[in-house]
């Protein structure tokens, strides 16, 4: 009687062990961990979100004639300051005297398309006085409604943009003047900028 009882409860804590063992082990019906994206998705790079929390997600003010290509001036401006502008996108930069310590070749380029925005160069350039930036509104969707909402945001990498807005890292407040239907921000440093209309 013994080698039964024996045989029986050697199964039986058999049997405990392999239930004990597969609980412990993930099963096909549990949610695996989602795919990382690879870059043909021309998702946003970790290098360049940093943290994803740190992103702004915006609508993006835009022309009611999409520039056909983009447009770029480039100009040496010193320490007494300057005027960078490009009339075709109704934008215009002043330097003011005293942002630059030496004489600085800066570029400002119009992007192509509907969306106002701008790429500036050296990148990463800080300056000791904020340049002030101003957006001509004819000529664009903004409208008695919209344009209190206006605001210029800074973006890192033109991979964040979309077509109507994208991802930007820095909101700058800014004013509208509605006697000359211009928007105008401030701008500390470079490299790109988008006027938006209001966050999504």
């Amino acid at each position: 009687m013994k080698t039964p009882i024996r045989r029986l409860a050697t199964i039986l804590l058999g049997v405990a062990a392999v239930s004990s063992c597969s609980t412990d082990q993930p099963t096909a019906s549990l949610p695996s961990q989602p795919a990382p994206v690879s870059a043909s998705t021309h998702a946003p790079n970790a290098t360049l979100l940093g943290a994803v929390t740190s992103l702004i997600s915006v609508h993006g003010l835009l022309r009611t004639t999409p520039l056909a290509a983009p447009i770029t001036v480039t100009k040496d401006i010193g320490s007494a300051g300057g005027t960078l502008s490009i009339p075709e996108a109704g934008v215009t930069v002043v330097v003011p005297s005293g942002a630059l310590a030496a004489t600085t070749t800066i570029t400002m380029t119009a992007r192509a398309g509907s969306l106002v925005a701008y790429d500036f160069a050296p990148h990463g350039i800080t300056f000791a006085r904020p340049l002030v930036f101003t957006q001509q509104l004819r000529g664009t969707n903004a409208s008695l409604l919209t344009a209190p909402l206006l605001g210029l945001a800074y973006y890192q990498d033109a991979s964040l943009l979309t077509a109507t807005g994208g991802l930007v890292s820095e909101l700058l407040g800014g004013a509208t003047n509605l006697l000359t239907w211009t928007f105008t921000s401030t701008i500390p440093h470079f490299s790109g900028y988008v006027v938006t209309s209001d966050r999504r």
